[in-house]
């Protein structure tokens, strides 16, 4: 199976040439499967956010070799980055950021559109992403006239109408209740079986990472952790997640 994301020596330091230099990655080397699902998780400072930023070319790594579905990042041009988030990456961020100005339709169409996209396409989409998500009813609704969960599930189908091959989120569920943050997770799982996509999520949430089959756990810049789930049932799963997050947090005490 093709590797999905390959990473090794990666380093990223911000303002390395001023006295106040920061590192947040050292050394990070991993591998990503097609279709796989993997959670990253630390606590604040840890670089978490900083490893999803880089491999998803919100930001530039210092050192190492990357590796998306078998382009090289360390070497490509902004205009080939640009082409390759809109053709195989999708983002899905905590604050939905939607655009307040356009009804739910508008925002899940946008990409397809500035795409010219055959509207027949487009359409198909639409259809079958609002049914797969249940947001059938607020298509000509406004993003401040939904609830939190019907926002993020907008934000969810216009990451996936253009058919991305990797979907990137960071702290999907941040700022959803329970209830709502498992239904989300719930969908995460179906889009990863049905779509086979593979799914890169960082978040704090210990029950929201159970959902996943990998964690990766980073700790000062490091992955110092990697649990997989393999056959272990959800709730095995999430004990065993919630004694490396407790033992890692304590130690930071």
């Amino acid at each position: 199976m093709m590797k999905a994301i390959k990473v090794e020596n990666l380093k990223k330091v911000y303002n390395p040439y001023s006295a106040f230099s920061k590192v947040a990655l050292k050394d990070v080397s991993l591998e990503v499967e097609e279709s796989e699902f993997i959670c990253i998780m630390g606590t604040s400072g840890s670089g978490k956010t900083t490893l999803i930023n880089v491999l998803s070319t919100i930001d530039e790594a210092t050192n190492g070799k990357i590796q998306i579905n078998l382009h090289n990042l360390m070497t490509m041009s902004e205009n080939e980055k640009a082409l390759l988030r809109k053709k195989e990456i999708g983002f899905i961020f905590q604050n939905y950021n939607l655009i307040e100005s356009l009804r739910i339709k508008d925002n899940i169409l946008f990409s397809l559109r500035i795409n010219n996209i055959d509207p027949k396409i487009q359409q198909e989409r639409l259809n079958q992403l609002t049914k797969q998500l249940n947001i059938e009813e607020i298509l000509d609704k406004y993003p401040l006239q939904c609830s939190g969960g019907q926002q993020q599930r907008a934000a969810i189908a216009r990451a996936l109408i253009m058919k991305p091959k990797i979907i990137f989120a960071d702290e999907p569920t941040g700022n959803l209740d329970c209830e709502n943050a498992k239904e989300l997770m719930e969908l995460f799982k179906k889009i990863n079986k049905e779509n086979h996509t593979t799914i890169v999520m960082v978040t704090h949430d210990s029950l929201v990472a159970s959902y996943s089959n990998r964690l990766l756990y980073l700790e000062d810049g490091k992955i110092s952790k990697c649990l997989e789930k393999n056959n272990k049932t959800q709730e095995e799963y999430y004990r065993d997640i919630i004694a490396i997050t407790t033992k890692m947090d304590l130690a930071h005490v």
